[in-house]
């Protein structure tokens, strides 16, 4: 019969790189999680607060979502690669994409920064892709990429840069967060969570983007066939091409530029992709070169578990102590790197007994059905 991926299959490189991903993902969403940084808002900084967003949008802010996407392409790639070998259909496929999304919908319902939902809603169009020649995805994906650049971010740039600056502060914190379960969920479902819904359908052109380059790299196994000499040229090259961006990012924070919100916007977005490159590439070759990172190995392994555990443990307590908006952003970025160390730890702790996270074996036992061979 049928069955999943074993472990002795896995391949490490991606656990490594997709538990790295999870750091910084962590780090960006827990500002809005604590209310230091409303997802909604555009809140002024001042002292470590300025510092600390300045070094998020260096060397975090889109940085991530970048790296999971590619690896989810990646990792569809190999799943229907491997479902195809065994003769079977797409059909098991569609099924593990459905459970994600429930996975994301039960989390959006507690945080409206949540990407699962997103992932399913779009990831159900891969399949229309894997019998592309590599050629036509890579047109597909920089045509997507280019153009929900340009559509999205780019117009708005120009047209502030036109009026010289437009700054919008944003909405405020909602006040309902602080008022007790009841009236933050009512407040959620009535406003929140079609904002995120509907968003989802704009961001979703970029998460495809990606997902295309993740499934080329993934069908021609870049990574693992690349030479160090070739990783570290696009390491260097990605760096470079990154400087310039980072002069605008710091001229918006430090310099005269506070009222270009869109054009700092473009610069993060643009030093992003660049950087998750170059993030991508410099691990490559750390593990090409006998590096095993076990924390971060164990974090990525587990990495939907300490994904969505991220949330019950930050969103949930805040919630019920009326203490949204309570930390600083410098604070925050304290209090999750502590988390991350738990979490680490428990991973690697939970590892050594079974062989995939909680919601990873919830997630596999709904794709597999009661074949699935785990602890």
């Amino acid at each position: 019969m049928a069955g999943p991926i074993q472990t002795n299959e896995r391949i490490i490189l991606y656990d490594i790189i997709r538990g790295f991903a999870l750091c910084g993902i962590f780090l960006v969403n827990i500002p809005s999680m604590l209310g230091s940084d409303w997802m909604f808002g555009r809140p002024d900084y001042y002292g470590s607060d300025l510092f600390v967003r300045t070094l998020f949008d260096l060397f975090v802010q889109t940085k991530f979502y970048t790296i999971f996407s590619l690896l989810f392409g990646i990792g569809f790639s190999i799943f229907l690669e491997r479902s195809y070998a065994r003769g079977e259909s797409v059909s098991r496929y569609i099924r593990r994409i459905l459970i994600l999304f429930l996975f994301g919908l039960a989390h959006l319902a507690i945080w409206s920064g949540d990407i699962l939902h997103t992932y399913a809603m779009w990831g159900l169009l891969l399949p229309l892709f894997y019998g592309l020649s590599n050629r036509a995805i890579l047109a597909w994906a920089w045509s997507l990429l280019i153009g929900s650049f340009f559509l999205f971010y780019g117009s708005s740039a120009l047209v502030e840069w036109a009026n010289g600056g437009d700054f919008d502060s944003g909405a405020p914190f909602p006040t309902p967060y602080n008022m007790g379960f009841g009236i933050w969920f009512d407040y959620r479902l009535q406003i929140e969570i079609f904002a995120a819904m509907s968003n989802s359908l704009l961001v979703g052109i970029e998460i495809l983007s990606l997902f295309l380059f993740g499934l080329y790299i993934g069908r021609e196994r870049k990574l693992l066939t690349w030479s160090i000499q070739g990783l570290t040229r696009t390491a260097t090259i990605c760096v470079l091409f990154t400087l310039p961006f980072f002069g605008v990012i710091i001229w918006h924070h430090y310099g005269q530029g506070e009222a270009y919100y869109w054009v700092n916007l473009v610069a993060v977005l643009v030093s992003g992709k660049l950087l998750a490159t170059t993030y991508i590439c410099l691990f490559t070759i750390a593990v090409r070169k006998g590096r095993t990172f076990a924390p971060l190995q164990a974090l990525g392994r587990m990495a939907l578990t300490n994904y969505l555990t991220h949330t019950l443990i930050i969103v949930l307590p805040v919630i019920a102590l009326g203490a949204y908006g309570a930390l600083s952003l410098t604070e925050g970025l304290f209090l999750s790197i502590a988390i991350l160390i738990a979490q680490s730890f428990f991973s690697m702790w939970w590892l050594k007994t079974h062989r995939y996270g909680p919601f990873e074996k919830l997630w596999r036992l709904g794709t597999y059905g009661r074949q699935t061979k785990s602890s």
